[in-house]
């Protein structure tokens, strides 16, 4: 049920062009054989005809000298006609002269039917084909004409020999119907045949196609393998196409919510700010605007990275010292009633091999979880280990269970979840390590919680 409408559709469809393409080919094809065939079949009949009519000379002449149409004395055509050369009572015969202008003499029968002017009419006929002609006569009768030149007493004769060629005429006509006939049966079975072939030889086609809608419906993720050698680079590349868009996706969902999980301490913060009764007004607008600003810094970079990727910046030698300070001093606003201390141990020479703003938001989010789980004891550490930067984050919490250490790098896994979280803060931070060629391990430490140890290259000494 599938064959017919894509053939009639009135969308252009490949199928359709494919199988009226080499429809018209094999319809050309097939009536060009058919007039080679019926050509070949009037070739042959003309030369069987001529022959023949060599055959018979012998009997010919016989007949010609019977009728005083020949001198008897002529020697050329003296031998014995053999018994097939006897039954010649089907040929006409009628002699020419002057390049066939000009009647001579004709045999009995040929006077009998009125065909003197013949010589004339075989002439006129000689100028377009090649014998033997094929010419009507006086007597309305269709003839196969060969004409022979003979030399007698050194005078030139141009004899023709006459055949009826009604019935040869029917018998080729009906050889050419039946040779149509057959090309007739042939091209609507050929038809078929392409239909079929069509049908089976675009299947992958079909086949893409429907996995392509499956993808966009959502019901599969990519292209299945298995494809013809033909297409099996166009699947190649929509699968990395595909893959490519649905990382570019990943890559805007993990901003929003990074932006999102970014922005909540500074909320908190500006919230604590708000509340803060030792405040005097100037001193809560200066750190409101400060607060601001950073929104507005995590706000940019956030869109950089959606944009460009981890590493779209050039890589820099950021100092340490800054970033913690600034940091430490807005979460002491957010979690003033825990009364954290915190202790930043930074070798002079530390340095971070990155972007400020990648620094700043993977010691924010490592910060925040200090704060968040510590009970009131959170170290900041950072130390050169020949070409190693060693940064730790350390505080005297509940720790992490050694069998969710691996699972809390992952989006969305949270490692207690009775406090508040989304589970992606270990993730993220994660994320930009790797993105610097560095390792990050989730171990104990000697203040009884948890140990977040990155590791990165050193940056050189300019």
């Amino acid at each position: 049920m599938r064959l017919i409408p894509p053939l009639f559709s009135k969308r252009p469809r490949l199928q359709r062009r494919l199988m009226l393409t080499s429809l018209a080919i094999i319809t050309l094809a097939s009536l060009a054989l058919a007039e080679v065939i019926n050509q070949q079949k009037i070739q042959d009949f003309y030369v069987n005809q001529t022959n023949d009519i060599i055959a018979r000379l012998p009997s010919i002449a016989t007949e010609l000298r019977l009728e005083g149409m020949l001198p008897k004395s002529n020697e050329a055509l003296q031998s014995e006609p053999s018994a097939q050369a006897r039954r010649s009572s089907d040929y006409l015969l009628i002699t020419c002269v002057n390049g066939m202008r000009d009647h001579y003499t004709s045999s009995v029968e040929a006077r009998r039917r009125g065909l003197q002017d013949s010589c004339e009419r075989v002439r006129q006929a000689a100028r377009d084909t090649n014998p033997p002609y094929m010419v009507t006569l006086a007597d309305s009768q269709l003839y196969a004409v060969v004409p022979m030149p003979v030399t007698i007493d050194n005078k030139e004769y141009d004899l023709l020999v006459l055949r009826n060629a009604e019935q040869v005429q029917a018998r080729l006509e009906r050889s050419r119907r039946a040779t149509y006939f057959r090309v007739g049966l042939f091209i609507p079975l050929s038809g078929l045949l392409l239909v079929s072939a069509g049908y089976w030889g675009l299947r992958p086609l079909r086949r893409l196609s429907d996995e392509v809608k499956g993808i966009l419906k959502g019901e599969r993720e990519q292209l299945s393998q298995g494809y013809p050698t033909e297409l099996e680079e166009v699947t190649k590349a929509l699968n990395e196409l595909i893959s490519q868009e649905k990382h570019q996706r990943q890559t805007y969902q993990h901003a929003m919510k990074d932006l999102a999980h970014s922005l909540k301490t500074r909320l908190a913060a500006t919230n604590a700010i708000m509340e803060d009764a030792n405040l005097n007004e100037g001193q809560r607008q200066q750190e409101m605007l400060s607060q601001l600003g950073q929104m507005d810094q995590i706000i940019q970079y956030q869109l950089r990275r959606a944009v460009s990727g981890r590493q779209g910046l050039t890589r820099e030698q950021v100092a340490i010292a800054p970033t913690l300070e600034q940091l430490t001093a807005m979460l002491d606003k957010v979690y003033r009633e825990k009364r954290v201390t915190v202790s930043l141990e930074l070798q002079e020479a530390a340095r971070f091999p990155g972007n400020q703003d990648d620094l700043m938001e993977m010691m924010g989010n490592l910060l925040e979880n200090a704060y968040r789980f510590a009970i009131s004891q959170v170290r900041v550490s950072a130390r050169i280990d020949g070409t190693t930067l060693i940064l730790t984050v350390e505080d005297d919490g509940p720790g992490i269970e050694p069998k969710m250490r691996q699972a809390v790098l992952e989006r969305g896994v949270r490692a207690d979840r009775r406090n508040p979280g989304q589970g992606i803060g270990l993730a993220v931070v994660h994320d930009i390590v790797l993105g610097y060629g560095g390792t990050m391990t989730i171990g104990d430490s000697p203040l009884q919680g948890a140990a977040i140890v990155m590791r990165f290259e050193a940056p050189q000494k300019v």
